[in-house]
């Protein structure tokens, strides 16, 4: 295509563009097929999907603390194991000579429950790590520390998220807390040591902290909030001769202090139970029309549109309207406690079932309606589930654009949970990051449910 051509195509995009700004609903899912308007024609196209292990593992070093566990009927059994230091405030902590120790005692604040809440319990035990976390580690959610088989202290709850006496919805202010009542002798091992100079010299010898689930029937995972007041250890003593009560506080909100999540996920007898490798892929025709996404577990959606290629060559140059993609979710998993990710993004690759990156080694995401350097990626276009949550849907214009232009291949795209804020750094920018909390959904891909995109186009003369 020569540059005239193309700046052509691209003065002609710019425009209807910016005129293509309604909601999805009023261009795409209410237009019929081959309707042809004003010189534009729809056209719905197939799309391919299927299910991706993307990683093994992925990063899990200080994201948001998770413990439980629960049973997904299309996905299996997810357990979350927490790791982490507890701290010291500021440096030289001294408590004294023949310090006695009275009690010792673990709080931790939840603030919030993936899973049936309130409908199972859930046993916890505690346990010393017998290694210390490493500084040159990176801690995956496949790492894990040893323990100590014997658990400093056990403890068992019903999860449920609190309300406040004063509102049937307002659960901001509750307290949810775990109690964990700690062994003496582990209490009496810190206090023999009288002072520690630093948090390093107290983690050195204190290691850390295992937070387990017991196996069982348990259907819950608790989000620990670390920096709620109410997480704390507190330690309660005496000295010798004296039957004062002397308190220090131990948090896990300080800044050195270390932590991640081991999530374990056994697919043994689902539909997914040969994704065992990263970049293991199963397609939908092969599980009943289903794909899935899984936070916390590198389960991701691949999506494949074959043909766009065979659209080119038909109908030749053409402005592109509107492009949308349609994502049905499977409607026994609209309700129910296992909730859908809020937010869903789409990832380039190079038809490898890895996500593509460009020169600053950043994942490249298909960038949002109005922005044609597909190249970006501050402007990710964000699939979004709407109140009734019957489907994703997103506008991806700009991309369909460059595909028919030739500036990007046509390569396989993977739908990924994550979490999309404002950047703090570009105005008007998106940041994408990782999705911590364990959100799944199932895409179904049926005759009378199907996955596709919908384009409303412009031919050129």
């Amino acid at each position: 295509m020569n540059s005239a051509v193309r700046r052509l195509l691209f003065f002609f995009f710019s425009i209807a563009a910016f005129s293509a700004c309604q909601d999805p609903t009023d261009i795409g899912l209410n237009l019929q097929k081959d309707e042809d308007l004003i010189g534009t024609t729809f056209i719905e196209l197939p799309v391919n999907t299927g299910t991706v292990l993307l990683n093994d593992s992925i990063l899990s070093y200080r994201q948001i603390p998770l413990i439980g566990q629960y049973t997904d009927p299309a996905l299996g059994a997810v357990k979350s194991t927490a790791f982490t230091e507890f701290g010291i405030a500021g440096s030289d902590l001294t408590f004294g000579v023949n310090a006695q120790a009275v009690s010792m005692e673990l709080t931790l604040d939840y603030s919030g429950v993936y899973g049936n809440a309130g409908s199972n319990n859930l046993t916890l035990s505690v346990h010393r790590l017998t290694e210390g976390f490493n500084d040159r580690t990176s801690y995956f959610t496949n790492s894990a520390l040893p323990y100590e088989s014997t658990p400093l202290g056990t403890a068992t709850i019903t999860p449920k998220m609190l309300k406040k006496a004063n509102s049937s919805t307002d659960s901001t202010s509750a307290e949810n807390k775990i109690k964990i009542a700690l062994n003496l002798d582990f209490a009496n091992s810190i206090l023999a040591q009288r002072t520690f100079a630093s948090q390093e010299s107290f983690a050195n010898f204190v290691r850390g902290l295992a937070i387990v689930p017991s196996n069982g029937t348990s259907s819950n995972l608790l989000f620990l909030n670390y920096a709620a007041d109410t997480s704390k250890i507190t330690l309660t003593y005496k000295l010798n001769g004296s039957e004062e009560l002397l308190k220090y506080t131990f948090r896990f909100n300080y800044s050195d202090v270390r932590y991640f999540n081991r999530v374990v996920a056994d697919r043994a007898g689902t539909a997914v139970e040969t994704l065992q490798n990263k970049g293991d892929f199963v397609a939908a025709s092969e599980t009943g029309g289903e794909s899935y996404i899984q936070a916390n577990t590198a389960l991701l959606t691949k999506v494949v549109i074959p043909e766009l290629a065979r659209l080119k060559e038909q109908i030749g140059n053409v402005i592109i309207n509107r492009a949308e993609l349609v994502l049905p979710i499977k409607d026994a998993s609209r309700t129910g406690y296992l909730t859908a990710p809020p937010q869903l993004v789409l990832y380039r690759t190079n038809n490898n079932n890895r996500i593509a990156r460009n020169t600053n080694g950043e994942q490249l995401t298909v960038q949002g309606d109005r922005y044609s350097l597909q190249t970006s990626t501050n402007y990710p276009a964000v699939l979004s589930i709407p109140a009734k949550k019957e489907l994703y849907t997103v506008n991806i214009t700009s991309y369909v654009q460059a595909l028919m232009l030739g500036d990007v291949p046509n390569n396989e795209l993977l739908v990924g949970a994550a979490s999309v804020t404002s950047s703090s750094t570009t105005q008007g920018a998106l940041t994408v990051s990782l999705q911590p909390l364990p959100y799944r959904t199932i895409i179904t891909n049926t005759p009378t449910q199907p996955a596709k995109l919908l384009i409303y186009y412009s031919k050129l003369n």
